[in-house]
């Protein structure tokens, strides 16, 4: 198996001018062909013929390369070079394919382990990490004074290896130094041919001189003697340090900055191995080049599209390699970049149209859906091109129409979508009505045919399909892609990058090392018989831990990594696993939705604990979301609607598929009661204490972390989420009467407030807090009928109880209504009890019924407001008006009676007097002989219902005598 591949990688921490050079393009290039077996070996290698300097260092390079898989074992070292004298094996290493390295977005550069690009995530013992501490490599960024590095200059320590410029160490021949016999670091003898040196009597531009500074070339050695050069930043020289840059195929697809804290320098290089028979590489090698500069985009773009091959200044590939257990060809370098449009084609002959229809799609593709005669006549010509010797499909094939829902309306099996095909139906096509509802193809045109008979079956692919084997637990994926190739015709094989293959031999299908030579698991018999899909195994070997003769479910699928695989093989995308309705044919997506992954020793009774903090508490966050208010004064309460919903993190949990829509992620109620949750205590009501993961709660998992990745030994594609990071949300509903303590001093001119006391707990011994990022919301009206709603808080005070929390509702009084009912009213009673002042003084009955009304008045109304209200032992602020308006109408009334017993008194006293005048007046008309001032004079004293007017007098004078005595007493 071979998989074409063509890559570039560039590597470069400052910039150079390359040289191009434009080649023949019908010129044979040499390849090197490492292990086409598959088996993996430390003898083959590939030895650089060309002399290599380890004086000669470089620290910015471009490194270029072509290659072809056939076998992935752990490790593919395609290039590396070797400094023999200080054994340092990985200068410079690439191509170092590993398992992880295939469509894997994880991993920053997936072709190449350069040793001069660290891994900041691992502490590889080759490599000098900056940052990580490593106690058998003196670290430059490390002043360790224990070590005596000989590759590092170590200013304190008089290194015999190294010509330090503060030592004179007569015993060291300086490669910088032209005369040996001259300690002189600064002098350049142009006396003594140099080979270090190319002329030094000349500042070449090109090379870069130690002993000259050179503005244009970085210079390692002179800028700063105790700083490493790479670091520092050369204003005359455009250089982005620590860039890393990878193409492939002339494209760029990664870049990423490192700082690199040495050269790469050594004096052996090797292609096809990395020095060990897991790390050796199964393939095809070309055109490995190495530069002591950076190409430009441009440069690598023109070698990929095979329109340029400059050769390596460092390494160059055209200077030869000595093999060991390796071949090479030669191949014109045009065909490097001839890309491959042949379509691939599957035959399968004698399947119904349910089975052709199942296994194109389980395959990654569709029956053909042929829109023109030519189309079908080609089909014939192909099968009778590729399969001389079989019946070539002498009947028909099957189509990807059908009419199985609407008579005569066809449409694609795959989308359910109309087809318009009126144009390519065969003579007198379509005649089977509704007994015939699927489309085959005939040289003639399609035909309308029984779905239930067998036809051949065609698969057409425009590039090879890769597959994935899930449910193997295999830790490299090259041990879980698979291709799959028909190498017969009607036959089928599945061959992985490693070494395991999926075939079939006397009608059963294998799970098969081929390398080792042995059967790891047989696939039980299942209607259609392909192994694509979600399949049962018994198994031969040991896989995931599962001894061998069990049965075991895994999964062949062509779905990519986005996209969740059904029961029969097809594709969906992957949130629509479990999404609450059906999206696969075959409904498998809505099965086995499990949500939640229990450990073995989970307890339901014991609460989550922090990692290494045992002895802290689990915080816990709650939000209290209420719905609805209602206040009674009279009886000291609040009533809520609400909605209590607490967070917390369950690192003995895992979760599995979890959506962006946190209401998909819910588990079952099964699954729900096996949860452990916290206890609620509602401390000031009279309801029980209950546990929230009651039938009504609502559990859901919030996701706020992506996966840490796949179950390797799920048999789907199951992406696994950390309880740790991703919290279990226990949410229910409750209408509680809470108690309150309300202060009516000011009534009704009040604010007013209600606690909620709520306390979690986990058994007998609280292990939990409450976090403070719990939050109360409020979601009704603020205006209530007595009251308005001000902004709700949670309280979490230190002298609380553990787990502990007040949820305050503030209240301010709306007083509208007691001016209205109260206020006014006894204020307009006070003031006509007052009016009554000005009554006249000699209605006393009418202003004492008047005052007296205005205080029974009042007093009702100090009834009413006081029964309103509860009872307290205190004056509230209505009280004490209401008793000044009562205490002012009955004074009122006491001035009445006051003013009235005067008035009577000072009454008698006025009669009195009238009656004396009125005896005196007797006399007096008695002793008068003139009858008419007697009887004017007597007038004023009779009673005004005697009264007539004056001009009446004459008709009156004659009758006097006669009424007079009547009148007045005494007079005859």
């Amino acid at each position: 198996m071979r998989l074409p591949s063509l890559q570039y990688l560039q590597l470069f921490v400052s910039i150079s001018l390359p040289l191009l050079l434009v080649p023949d393009s019908s010129l044979g290039v040499k390849v090197l062909s490492f292990q086409e077996d598959g088996i993996a070996t430390g003898q083959s290698v590939g030895i650089y013929k060309g002399e290599m300097s380890r004086n000669n260092h470089i620290y910015s390079f471009t490194f270029c390369m072509r290659f072809k898989i056939f076998y992935l074992h752990q490790r593919g070292t395609i290039f590396f070079i070797y400094d023999t004298v200080e054994d340092k094996c990985w200068m410079l290493r690439g191509g170092n394919l590993r398992k992880y390295d295939i469509d894997n977005p994880n991993i920053d550069n997936p072709n190449i382990d350069n040793p001069n690009i660290d891994n900041p995530n691992f502490d590889n013992p080759n490599i000098d990490n900056p940052n990580i501490d490593n106690p058998n490599i003196d670290n430059p960024n490390i002043d360790n004074p224990n070590i005596d590095n000989p590759n590092i200059d170590n200013p304190n320590i008089d290194n015999p290896n190294i010509d330090n410029p503060n030592i004179d160490n007569p015993n060291i021949d300086n490669p910088n130094i032209d005369n040996p016999n001259i300690d002189n670091p600064n002098i350049d003898n142009p006396n003594i041919d140099n080979p270090n040196i190319d002329n030094p009597n000349i500042d070449n531009p090109n090379i870069d001189n130690p002993n000259i500074d050179n503005p244009n070339i970085d210079n390692p050695n002179i800028d700063n003697p105790n700083i490493d050069n790479l670091n520092i930043d050369n204003p005359n020289i455009g250089v982005d340090r620590g860039l890393i840059q990878t193409f492939l195929d002339g494209e760029k697809v990664q870049q990423s900055y490192y700082t690199v804290d040495r050269p790469v320098f050594g004096d052996f290089a090797a292609v096809g191995n990395g020095q060990a028979p897991e790390d050796s590489f199964s393939g095809d090698i070309t055109q490995v080049n190495v530069w002591d500069r950076v190409l430009s985009d441009e440069d690598i773009r023109g070698m990929a599209q095979c329109k340029s091959d400059p050769k390596g200044n460092f390494i160059s590939w055209e200077v030869g390699w000595k093999l060991n257990n390796a071949t090479s060809y030669d191949q014109p370098l045009a065909k490097f970049c001839q890309v491959e449009e042949e379509k691939l084609y599957f035959w399968f002959p004698e399947v119904s149209d349910y089975v052709g229809q199942y296994v194109c799609e389980a395959l990654g593709t569709h029956l053909p859906h042929v829109t023109s005669l030519e189309e079908a006549e080609d089909l014939y010509h192909q099968s009778e091109v590729r399969w001389p010797e079989s019946d070539h499909c002498p009947l028909y094939y099957w189509s990807s129409l059908n009419d199985r829902a609407n008579e005569n309306v066809w449409v694609a099996a795959y989308d359910t979508k109309i087809i318009d095909n009126s144009s390519y139906w065969g003579p007198d096509e379509p005649n089977g009505y509704r007994y015939e509802n699927c489309a085959a193809v005939k040289r003639v045109g399609l035909i309308d045919d029984d779905c239930a008979w067998d036809r051949c079956a065609l698969c057409i692919f425009t590039e090879p399909q890769r597959f994935s084997f899930l449910g193997t637990c295999e830790p490299e994926l090259r041990n879980v892609y698979f291709v799959a190739y028909q190498e017969e015709y009607g036959g089928l094989v599945f061959k992985s990058y490693g070494a395991y293959h999926i075939k079939k031999e006397n009608g059963t299908w294998l799970y098969v090392d081929t390398v080792n030579d042995y059967t790891i698991a047989i696939m039980e018999h299942f209607v259609p018989h392909f192994p694509m899909g979600r399949r049962v195994w018994r198994l031969e070997r040991e896989v995931c831990g599962q001894e061998s003769g069990g049965r075991r479910e895994m999964l062949l699928t062509p779905c990519h990594h986005h996209q969740y695989t059904c029961d029969d093989g097809t594709c969906i995308p992957h949130h629509y696993r479990c999404d609450l309705k059906y999206d696969c044919r075959d409904r498998s997506d809505e099965m086995e939705c499990e949500l939640i992954s229990f450990p073995s020793d989970y307890h339901q009774h014991l609460p989550p604990r922090v990692p290494g903090k045992e002895d802290s508490k689990l915080p816990v966050i709650v939000k209290f979301i209420i719905k609805s208010i209602d206040v009674e004064t009279v009886k000291m309460s609040m009533q809520l609607s609400y909605e209590i919903e607490m967070s917390w993190f369950d690192n003995r949990l895992n979760y599995f598929n979890l959506k962006t829509n946190d209401s998909l992620n819910s588990p079952r109620l099964d699954t729900m009661r096996k949860l452990w949750s916290p206890l609620v205590k509602l401390l000031n009501t009279d309801t029980i204490d209950s546990s929230l993961l009651a039938d009504d709660a609502t559990t859901l998992v919030r996701r706020l972390v992506p996966p840490l990745g796949r179950d390797e030994g799920a048999a789907a594609e199951v992406d696994i989420y950390s309880g740790e990071e991703n919290p279990l949300s226990v949410s229910r509903k409750y209408s509680t009467i809470y108690a309150c303590s309300f202060d009516l001093t000011l009534y009704p001119f009040d604010n007013q407030y209600c606690d909620v006391h709520l306390q979690i707990v986990s058994g007998q011994v609280s292990f939990l807090d409450v976090h403070p990022n719990s939050s109360v919301v409020y979601l009704g009206g603020t205006v209530l009928n007595e009251y308005k709603i001000g902004t709700l808080q949670v309280f979490l005070e230190k002298d609380y109880e553990p787990g502990e929390a007040r949820i305050r509702v503030p209240m301010t009084r709306l007083f509208g209504n007691s001016i209205l009912t109260i206020y006014i009213p006894s204020l307009i009673l006070t003031i006509i009890s007052y009016l009554t002042f000005f009554f006249r003084t000699s209605i006393f009955d009418v202003r004492v019924m008047v005052a007296l009304t205005s205080l029974l008045v009042l007093a009702t109304l100090f009834a009413q407001a006081s029964s309103s209200l509860p009872k307290t032992s205190y004056f509230k602020m209505v009280d004490i008006w209401l008793l000044f308006c009562v205490g002012i109408t009955f004074l009122v009334i006491i001035f009445h009676v006051l003013i009235d017993n005067r008035f009577v008194t000072e009454m008698s006293n006025t009669k009195g007097q009238q009656h004396q005048q009125q005896q005196t007046k007797v006399k007096a008309f008695h002793d008068s002989t003139d009858f008419r001032e007697v009887l004017l004079a007597t007038i004023p004293v009779i009673p005004a219902t005697v009264l007539v007017p004056t001009e009446a007098f004459p008709a009156i004078v004659p009758a006097i005598p006669a009424v007079l005595p009547a009148i007045v007493p005494g007079i005859t």
